[in-house]
């Protein structure tokens, strides 16, 4: 049986998820089998920042459904390039496009599919809330069963 034989990939396609990606092709190289290319839509985020002519405003409710929707549109066009370049190298692909708290869906996820390896870029688009909050990655090390590849961003 393979080291690695089902590895969750998560994304939220940034420069850094695209190095995870690389990653996770050479591994098909080392038997990894299955890929579950996870997207999760954070829940957290997803409230707005506008500016008024009064200043700038949070506003949770009034334009989160159109933003969620843009977000799950791009999400699903680029999770599509993502699984083509993964099946071209004989990766099976199981794309998951989910909203949640990201850490905790990668790890239920990789829990539920019965993952072997978790692989997530060290720094995504969000580096506000990694700063306030702690970043995602550093959460999944803590909580995840699995062994987790953390893929640096190329400085």
């Amino acid at each position: 049986m393979p080291l690695f034989e089902t590895i969750v990939l998560a994304t939220d396609f940034s420069e850094t998820s695209v190095r995870a990606q690389d990653y996770v092709r050479r591994l098909h190289q080392a038997g990894c089998k299955k890929v579950v290319a996870l997207f999760v839509l954070d829940t957290i985020e997803t409230g707005v920042v506008i500016s008024e002519p009064t200043g700038i405003i949070y506003d949770e409710g009034r334009y989160e459904g159109d933003l969620n929707a843009r977000i799950i549109r791009h999400a699903r066009e680029k999770m599509q390039e993502l699984t083509a370049r993964l099946e071209e190298v004989g990766l099976e692909v199981e794309p998951v496009i989910i909203s949640g708290v990201p850490a905790k869906e990668i790890v239920k996820i990789a829990d539920a599919r019965e993952a072997s390896l978790i692989v997530v870029g060290s720094h995504g688009r969000s580096n506000l809330a990694s700063a306030l909050l702690g970043s995602v990655s550093d959460k999944v090390i803590r909580t995840a069963k699995q062994p987790v590849l953390v893929v640096r961003r190329d400085e």
